[in-house]
């Protein structure tokens, strides 16, 4: 079966004092990839979000349109998301990556992919565009996960998308910024985004976001904290 990742990352730069950052993966077979983005974009048009779909934009006055991009989320029943969570104190440029975030950040790509990759599928990974120092890091990622696949899945292709023509991953980028937000604490009490976070927890059954549900069995929702030592 062949299957669309949508991948994106929050808080990634360590900037505004942000605790942890967050890397995140909406997954949907292909198959049903163009009805899905049919639909999503039909129901910004009808909640008149006409601009980009972002966490950064979540506010009191979009609160009830952006629910019902959490209610569509869940509602399609294909859709998975997953994410990893990374303390930025921790992080140990030079033990680790050789002193190169980027390369570091590219390895946690790799964590945040390699568990959810079945022998017998086929990947297409799409990543919202980032900036790069290494003009090889996507080839590179692309490169280490097929060596690690040893064939028994395949990436068809690892490439950047422009996210503000693509609904599934601005869905993405909306569920990735809730996790971050939630693990960094600075939704104020009372505010759309805290809002919007206790509604997505709603729906889990949780009594927030900032949770661990590591194995890979929890297919729907899926938040992973990278435990550094």
């Amino acid at each position: 079966m062949q299957y669309t990742v949508y991948c994106d990352e929050s808080r990634h730069d360590g900037g505004c004092g942000s605790p942890f950052m967050a890397i995140g993966s909406l997954w949907t077979p292909r198959e049903r990839k163009l009805e899905l983005t049919k639909a999503a974009r039909a129901l910004f048009r009808h909640e008149g979000l006409n601009a980009e779909v972002k966490w950064s934009k979540v506010s009191t006055s979009r609160l009830s349109s952006y629910k019902r991009i959490v209610d569509f989320f869940f509602a399609a029943d294909v859709l998975r998301f997953r994410v990893i969570v990374v303390e930025h104190e921790k992080l140990d440029l030079g033990r680790f990556h050789g002193g190169d975030r980027e390369l570091g950040f590219y390895k946690f790509y790799y964590e945040l992919l390699i568990r959810w990759l079945e022998a017998g599928n086929e990947y297409l990974v799409l990543l919202d565009f980032k900036q790069n120092q290494g003009a090889s890091r996507y080839k590179d990622l692309r490169a280490v996960l097929s060596r690690k696949l040893k064939g028994e899945a395949r990436i068809l292709d690892l490439t950047v998308i422009d996210s503000a023509e693509t609904p599934l991953a601005q869905i993405c980028d909306l569920l990735t910024g809730a996790v971050a937000s939630a693990w960094c604490g600075d939704a104020q009490p009372g505010s759309a985004k805290a809002a919007l976070i206790a509604h997505i927890a709603q729906h889990l059954g949780f009594p927030g976001l900032k949770i661990a549900s590591a194995s890979p069995a929890i297919s729907k929702f899926n938040i992973f904290h990278i435990e550094l030592q």
